[in-house]
């Protein structure tokens, strides 16, 4: 029971009985002590008889209704307990300010957040000090009154048949293109619409062409089983899932994380992702980075904030089987309260993390909130607003790569069960703009894929984003890139020449559109070519820019590895200015490359070079397209056997 019975009847009457004689106080002092005792003897039905007898006697006797609330509050009757509660303030107002609070949570929870935000009001203005969970309180009425007055843009669209069933579907994951769909769908009836005695989760995929998304089906074994599977994500790639087990034989705590990685065009058999991932308390809700250096989770672990706490984990290495490594394990401390933190997901531009939590404040239940990682200032995560937030429960969000749409699931009511929906996301509550470049990499002879080492790297921080193993692709590879970096893409493979791309995305808010690419390898022979396309100059100079530090080392790495070898570096530019001035500065531009080459240890000997000017164009020099294609330094074998000494 809540306080109310505790409070003395002395005092409730002094202010109840100023025009009543001394029998029926008597009587009334009797009644309330017999309710009082019957309530916490835990007979509810005798207390409410006592109550109601002392109401019949003085209506105005204003602990008989906060009790009655009381009563109804432990019942779970919360229609009968608001109404209670509102009797009891019609008399007893001043001399119960608890009456007012609990009448405030009352109407919260129900969504009445105007009469709510006046009742926490009224408690505050006569308590005058208010515990942490009482200044909640107050701050999630004025959050919700406020997001009501301004909505943010919000319409979400059913995702339709193909998807949705007559069951429940929840928990949206897709890859990196958005055009593959994993999902959990609870199963309640077998063959033959038989009911199940026990509902069956498990994953179901739905594959989008130009036609739309196809009709879902089961995501199959061995990663379905007769157990519950749920809370899962794809990797951006399509490569790797990540998902939540329960109860299983190999778990180390009530759920775990469990990872299944597809090769050859199948799912392997799950995996336990263990120590120090998954510990002996409850692990669930994975979201794994696109760059795949980071793992979040939700957990009650030992050593968090709260009740439940968003974890990352970093990837610290990859097995020969191709499954990430986690070692690392944080705490997300900017996010997580003495309450509860779920179901994470970072987007793709590895800056913004979506999550749901029922202690910020907001409109009640799990609201949905943002947070950005990178930022320096103590700025409390931002609620996503009325109406995506509601006074039920909103969790699971997935935002797209490209940042235009969010998915996720409701019960609107107006379908069967929980549904999966989609929606644009509001101007302001985008993530940063990301693109993505997708390719195959392949043998220009026999034209067949091949798994090769696949770095791709920030060129101006110098720093490495992801560097992809022979045994973690099969000649096909999908990263994700955000915006304000430019990224230096490098394949290369033994007894190949290698081969570079450039995605230059600096400007902020400048995305590309994703870009889908057929990289084809030279089997390493006389005459053959590649474009280095991340060697770059200042204008009008042969002096050659920081950027160009990896393809450079790349370069040395190549030379040494391949002993045999004798390179030109050649120079071509576009045709703004003259035939001697281009043919002069593409000769010193190689010359530079060459002369960086030889100070890192590659003998000269090995090494030519030769400016071509804008003699050898690869496409016209109309368009300022054009003239960067043409501007370019070329890596050249002329001799690929073992030279005389």
């Amino acid at each position: 029971m809540r306080i109310l019975f505790f409070i003395s009847i002395l005092f409730a009457a002094s202010n109840c009985f100023t025009q009543n004689n001394v029998a029926e106080y008597k009587k009334v002092e009797s009644l309330y002590n017999e309710a009082r005792i019957s309530a916490q003897a835990g007979d509810r039905t005798k207390a409410m008889l006592f109550l109601n007898q002392i109401l019949k006697i003085d209506p105005q006797f204003y602990m008989a209704w906060f009790g009655l609330a009381d009563i109804y509050h432990e019942a779970k009757d919360l229609r009968q307990e608001k109404e209670a509660l509102k009797e009891g303030l019609k008399t007893g107002s001043d001399n119960f300010p608890n009456g007012y609070k609990f009448l405030a949570e009352l109407l919260y929870n129900e969504g009445s957040y105007t009469d709510a935000l006046k009742s926490i009001e009224q408690y505050n203005t006569l308590k005058k000090i208010l515990t942490s969970g009482e200044t909640r309180l107050l701050e999630s009425c004025r959050f919700a009154v406020k997001s009501i007055a301004s909505p943010v843009l919000f319409h979400p669209e059913n995702a339709g048949d193909s998807i949705n069933s007559n069951g429940d579907e929840y928990w949206p994951g897709l890859n990196g293109e958005a055009n593959l769909l994993v999902f959990t769908r609870l199963i309640k009836e077998g063959q033959n619409e038989h009911k199940l005695a026990y509902p069956q989760e498990d994953f179901y995929v739905s594959r989008k062409d130009s036609t739309g998304w196809h009709k879902a089906v089961p995501f199959g074994s061995p990663v379905n089983t007769p157990e519950n599977e749920g809370a899962q994500c794809i990797s951006a790639d399509g490569r790797l899932l990540f998902f939540t087990g329960c109860g299983r034989p190999d778990g180390l705590g009530s759920c775990d994380i469990y990872m299944s990685v597809r090769q050859k065009g199948a799912w392997s058999e799950p995996v336990n992702l263990g120590g120090p991932v998954n510990t002996a308390a409850w692990e669930s809700q994975p979201s794994v980075s696109t760059d795949g250096k980071w793992l979040y989770f939700a957990s009650n672990r030992a050593g968090g904030k709260g009740k439940m706490d968003i974890w990352r984990a970093e990837k610290i290495a990859v097995s020969p089987e191709g499954f990430p490594v986690y070692g690392k394990v944080s705490n997300v401390e900017a996010v997580n309260t003495p309450g509860n933190e779920l179901s994470p997901f970072i987007h793709a531009d590895g800056k913004t993390l979506f999550f749901a939590s029922d202690y910020w404040p907001g409109m009640g239940g799990k609201d949905l909130f943002r947070f950005r990682l990178d930022s320096t200032q103590t700025t409390p995560p931002q609620n996503l607003g009325f109406p995506l937030n509601t006074s039920a429960d909103e969790e699971g969000l997935f935002v797209e790569v490209s940042g235009e749409r969010g998915w996720y699931n409701a019960d609107r009511k107006d379908n069967k069960g929980r549904d999966i929906y989609w929606f644009l996301m509001p101007q302001e509550l985008k993530p940063d703009p990301v693109s993505w470049v997708k390719g195959k990499v392949f043998n220009t002879k026999t034209r067949q894929l091949i798994s090769s080492d696949i770095v791709l790297n920030d060129l101006v921080k110098d720093k490495l984003i992801v560097h992809q193993y022979p045994f973690e692709n099969e000649g096909e590879f999908l990263f994700c890139l955000p915006s304000g970096h430019n990224y230096g893409l490098n394949i290369s493979k033994e007894g190949y020449l290698f081969h570079s791309e450039n995605f230059n995305l600096l400007e902020t808010y400048n995305l590309q559109k994703p870009m889908t690419l057929a990289i084809g390898l030279d089997p390493i022979e006389t005459g053959k070519t590649t474009i280095l396309k991340n060697i770059f100059f200042d204008t009008d100079s042969f002096n050659i820019k920081p950027e160009s530090k990896v393809q450079l080392l790349e370069m040395v790495d190549f030379m040494r590895k391949n002993p045999s070898l004798v390179m030109e570096i050649g120079g071509h530019t576009d045709t703004q200015g003259s035939e001697n001035y281009n043919l002069t500065l593409s000769g010193k531009r190689a010359g530079s490359v060459v002369k960086h080459l030889v100070e890192n240890g590659i003998p000269a000997p090995r090494l030519k070079s030769k400016g071509y000017g804008f003699s050898v164009p690869l496409t016209e020099n109309s368009t300022e397209e054009g003239r960067a294609k043409n501007r370019r330094t070329e890596f050249k074998i002329l001799e690929s056997k073992t030279r005389d000494k």
